[in-house]
């Protein structure tokens, strides 16, 4: 039941986490454009957020179109939003050459670049803003960066993407970089800043964490109360019930928050954001200033579904927060097969001289024969007896092996990142002729060949050379068991619906 009414209110979660916003932010020193797209005042270009998964592969994601929004009456509710979202993100690509840091935590900067902007996919199609993919192999629009040294790339043991803070010159210019030392464990607020919160409210706190301390003075950190929360209704309000959380900036006897507004069930309790398990998590602060009005803190939301990012500002004496994007994730997403490659993935079958028997193939999948988390690629005819098997990374490609209605595939995967193709089948008589494809980190690392009369190796060979029948033996009786992968074939002429 409790999954049922997840998946009933995940989108409204996922939007509402996407679209809170305390107030516009910022100060009358940050970046404003005109209509006409030029950038107008006494503007200092603001941090943004770049999204890195290899050096080679760095940019900032685009959250808006680039054409910039016009008022009309189906917009006019959400057009000052829409607009300031826009201008953000046309500020970002008229001074993008002036970001030249980059931030990679504990006040570490290093060099960086401008390339260009990337708009369009391989098959010159336009691509959805405000996502951020799964695989670095599926393109976004976005502007994009390099490192200076690659000496400076910062060390990673995952492999999605990760947010870093960039930041233009101008703006180191005219701020204070400060220390952020971030909490170990889930370590909670101090029992006379909960007591002060649930006097404040009028609520009851179920738990809290401190997250950070900044430039040794400030605690940032969350709190989540219990129950519903009783508030004021305000314009675009629906009738479900409404959950708190906060976000907290403590300075002494000061306390400023953010009020982080969730749904509240009776029956399954409170949620902010789809399969959050009824917990809220505050915002990582990714780095602090001190502006000529000011704290300034670069955030990041993360949430199981999407990533927020922006910056939070004191302001009146209160905090204001100044949401940038709130980026969908998408989760196990299948890389995709660009009309290009397709085009020399089918040349590389017809000019490779492994086997004579060729077929028009017309039908693919992705299948990922070593378990590093990067697809390989199987093209197929229609018959399901002729096809060919490919690697794929950062739009690399190579082929593996040929197969045809006298050598069939089966597929054995060893362990994380290393697996085997294993091609067979009769050579004539008793004749039996084997290759043997071995992957790791999606390249093939060697290959095996043998021919068996009447099951007893006759000849065998790797990388080029010859092998002999005992090292065969050892190493095809090595051979993890064959497993059965999961068949799921798509037309290639029908590869974008």
């Amino acid at each position: 039941m409790l999954m049922k009414y997840l998946a009933l209110f995940a989108a409204a979660v996922l939007l509402a986490a996407c679209g809170n916003k305390t107030g516009k932010g910022g100060d009358n020193d940050s970046t404003t454009v005109a209509t006409n797209g030029e950038v107008t005042g006494n503007a200092t270009p603001m941090p943004m957020f770049l999204y890195y998964y290899t050096p080679s592969n760095m940019q900032v994601v685009y959250w808006a179109d680039t054409e910039e929004p016009v008022k009309n009456d189906d917009n006019a509710e959400y057009f000052d939003e829409w607009h300031d979202n826009w201008a953000k993100q046309e500020s970002l690509r008229l001074n993008a050459k002036g970001y030249t840091k980059m931030l990679l935590g504990e006040n570490k900067l290093v060099d960086i670049k401008a390339l260009d902007e990337q708009l369009l996919n391989p098959d010159g199609e336009t691509m959805y803003v405000g996502e951020l993919h799964s695989r670095p192999s599926i393109p976004a629009p976005g502007m994009r960066f390099a490192l200076v040294n690659e000496s400076d790339a910062p060390e990673r043991e995952w492999n999605y993407g990760e947010m870093f803070v960039i930041l233009h010159k101008d703006y180191l210019a005219s701020r204070k970089m400060l220390n952020v030392s971030f909490a170990e464990g889930e370590k909670p607020l101090p029992k006379e800043v909960v007591k002060k919160m649930e006097q404040r409210y009028g609520m009851k706190a179920t738990r809290s964490v401190t997250c950070c301390t900044i430039a040794g003075r400030y605690t940032f950190g969350g709190l989540q109360f219990k129950g519903e929360y009783k508030a004021a209704p305000k314009k675009g309000d629906n009738d479900n019930k409404k959950a708190l959380a906060l976000e907290l900036l403590i300075d002494g006897d000061s306390i400023l928050a953010l009020e982080k507004i969730g749904y509240y069930d009776e029956e399954y309790g409170p949620t902010w954001n789809a399969d959050d398990d009824g917990e809220y998590l505050p915002s990582g602060i990714t780095a602090a200033f001190e502006g000529p009005r000011g704290l300034e803190l670069c955030y990041e939301h993360g949430a199981p579904e999407s990533i927020t990012v922006g910056i939070i500002t004191v302001g009146d004496g209160k905090l204001v927060e100044d949401e940038y994007a709130c980026y969908h994730s998408m989760i196990d997403e299948q890389t995709p097969l660009w009309k290009k490659d397709v085009a020399e993935m089918r040349k590389l079958y017809l000019d490779d001289d492994s086997d004579d028997d060729k077929a028009d193939l017309t039908k693919y999948m992705m299948i990922d024969i070593d378990g590093d988390g990067i697809d390989e690629v199987w093209l197929r005819s229609a018959d399901d007896k002729h096809g060919a098997l490919y690697t794929y990374n950062e739009g690399k490609i190579e082929l593996i092996g040929v197969e045809s209605a006298r050598k069939s595939p089966s597929f054995h995967q060893a362990s994380e990142k290393h697996g085997f193709l294993k091609l067979s089948g009769p050579a004539g008589g008793p004749s039996w002729y084997t290759e043997i494809y071995e992957l790791k980190n999606s390249q093939v690392v060697h290959r095996v060949t043998m021919l068996e009369i009447y099951g007893e190796i006759d000849e065998a060979g790797m990388d080029g050379h010859d092998m002999s029948k005992e090292d065969c033996e050892k190493y095809v009786s090595a051979l993890p068991k064959a497993y059965d992968p999961y068949i799921y074939w798509r037309e290639i002429e029908q590869k974008n619906n």
